[in-house]
């Protein structure tokens, strides 16, 4: 029987104790110290989910002070120029490094913002299988075999802005996306607000950033169950600020996620960190970091199954460094290396 102690993410709460895995599954969780010697100790959760990134971008190299529009506002923003100019190897070997990267940081999932169409969504599913793909069309009118295309290969629809798209494109993308039961992603309010009721009227599964959002957007998005994916490092970079607090006060679902890997490595604890320190500048609670960090990401990929540690689960596990007992900003200082539980492998590091 193999054992992970320190702490452990359940359905309560995050408890001092330890897991006890037996047949790649886990058998028991149970408080206080283990009589074995675990293999590793820390925070035991199901690997993270990285709510929004764009990992092909990983080898593109960015000079500070760059605006939205340069950098990223699609089709001809630097990001889109660059990922035009390589070939299928090069952007396989971004996947990929991207991919080895997250899986070191403890990240199990990422869920991908993937441009190109059809050729971008099948490189990614190629090159990184487990990843969470949504896709984004190239035609600039409805086009229901690209759509297919698109569906048959992503597991949803990722738009960048309901900005750069007229209004009965982004109704019949939806209605699409709908109809194949996928997942629909949007940009929202990153540069400027933008109409709350035009994008939730597309039901999207989930929004992201939210930067320059009313009270009134917020508890909207808080009224429809509608999560909000936070990217702070990101935001940081133009020099945004996300109303993480009042997101909170409005009763919204907030995750994280690192956006574009040529601003932000993979790296849940760096951007939860900096969550933190703007949750505290606000005036909030340093402490309140932890869900999003740790919960909502499955919760929004996993919204009618169990998002934490229990019994009879494949131990498909992270440990985080956090010795003694679970504190967040401890948990958040200390970068020391993580530590991977696959219940195909056993052990690994």
């Amino acid at each position: 029987m193999d054992v992970l102690s320190g702490s452990v993410l359940t359905d309560d709460d995050i408890i001092s104790g330890y897991v006890c895995i037996e047949g790649g599954r886990v058998v028991a969780i149970e408080e206080g110290k283990p009589s074995e010697t675990p293999l590793a100790t820390g925070l035991v959760m199901p690997p993270m989910v990285n709510s929004h990134t764009h990992c092909a971008d990983a080898g593109l190299k960015i000079r500070p002070g760059m605006t939205i529009d340069d950098l990223v506002a699609p089709p001809n923003g630097l990001k889109h120029r660059y990922l035009r100019s390589l070939t299928a190897q090069q952007l396989e070997n971004n996947i990929s490094r991207y991919a080895e990267i997250s899986n070191r940081n403890g990240i199990g999932i990422f869920i991908d913002f993937r441009e190109g169409g059809e050729e971008g969504c099948r490189i990614l599913r190629k090159t990184a299988p487990g990843s969470v793909i949504l896709g984004r069309p190239l035609s600039e009118e409805y086009d229901y075999n690209e759509m297919n295309c698109i569906l048959g290969i992503a597991d949803g629809i990722g738009i960048s802005s309901i900005s750069d798209m007229n209004t009965r494109h982004l109704e019949q993308i939806a209605d699409h996306t709908r109809r194949a039961n996928k997942i629909l992603a949007i940009h929202a309010s990153e540069k400027e607000r933008e109409d709350m009721d035009l994008i939730l009227s597309l039901d999207p599964t989930f929004i992201v950033h939210m930067v320059e959002a009313t009270d009134s957007d917020l508890l909207k998005c808080a009224e429809s169950e509608v999560p909000i994916v936070v990217c702070a490092r990101s935001n940081r970079y133009f020099g945004k600020v996300p109303p993480v607090k009042r997101m909170l006060e409005c009763g919204a679902d907030i995750a994280i996620g690192t956006d574009n890997a040529m601003l932000c490595d993979p790296d849940m604890r760096s951007e939860a960190s900096v969550f933190r320190d703007i949750l505290v500048s606000q005036g909030g609670l340093s402490g309140d970091v932890a869900d999003p960090m740790l919960r909502q990401g499955r919760k929004i990929l996993y919204p009618h199954n169990k998002i934490h540690v229990s019994v009879g689960m494949p131990a498909d596990l992270t440990v985080l460094p956090c010795p003694g007992e679970f504190q967040v900003d401890r948990m958040l200082r200390d970068r020391g290396g993580v530590f991977r539980y696959k219940p195909e492998t056993g052990e690994s590091k």
